[in-house]
Formats: structure tokens, C-alpha cells, sequence
């Protein structure tokens, strides 16, 4: 998986090359920058101090307020806190929150 080299002397949590797709772009654009930043900390260190995606951690995100849902993957990673699935969308948050909790249990299983 390929790597953005970090600033030289800094100790930050690499970060994929790997691209944003539209929808993740768009649910990203509004959000704070530092919080991410904190939030893949986290990630970082729930994921083994591993990058990218994480197994088993699934959400359900609205993609359109009221009505549209997708499900993500937390992912530990700047550039890309979740992997969203935008080719299956949901009509309700019961039905994608459904959705994750099956990618969830299949994938621990």
C-alpha cells in the first residue's frame, strides 16, 4: 500500500495515497481538520499501528440528510478517516446500521 512520506523530523501517522472518491470527499470537505487528525491518532493505535482500513469497525453514515444512508469502514488514516460502500445506498439508518453489523459479523466470523 503506498505511502505519503511524512515531513522530515515528524512523527505523525502515515497516511495512503489512495484518492477520495466524490461522496467521500463530500462528506469530508465540512469537517475540522485537527479533529480528523485526532481521530486517526486514535484509529492508529486501535489498529496495531497499522494503516488503512480497519476490520470489523463498520458505520452507518447519512449521505443525504433524511434520505439516503451508505455504510463506511473507519479506516486509520488522515487523508481518509472512513471508506464509505457508495454503490449500495439505504432509504433508512435501521437499514444500513443492518448492513454494517452483517460486514461486521462476517468479517469476524
Amino acid at each position: 500500500m503506498p505511502l505519503i512520506t511524512p515531513p522530515t523530523g515528524k512523527h505523525v501517522v502515515p497516511t495512503r495515497r489512495e484518492e477520495l472518491s466524490p461522496l467521500e470527499n463530500a462528506i469530508t470537505t465540512d469537517l475540522d481538520p485537527d479533529k480528523l487528525s485526532d481521530l486517526a491518532e486514535v484509529l492508529f493505535a486501535f489498529n496495531n499501528y497499522k494503516v488503512g482500513p480497519m476490520k470489523g469497525f463498520y458505520v452507518a453514515i447519512e449521505v443525504e440528510a433524511g434520505k439516503f444512508w451508505c455504510v463506511g469502514q473507519l479506516c486509520a488514516d488522515r487523508s481518509k478517516p472512513i471508506k464509505l460502500f457508495d454503490k449500495k445506498l439505504f432509504k433508512t439508518a435501521k437499514g444500513a446500521q443492518r448492513a454494517a453489523e452483517r460486514l461486521r459479523d462476517k468479517m469476524l466470523a
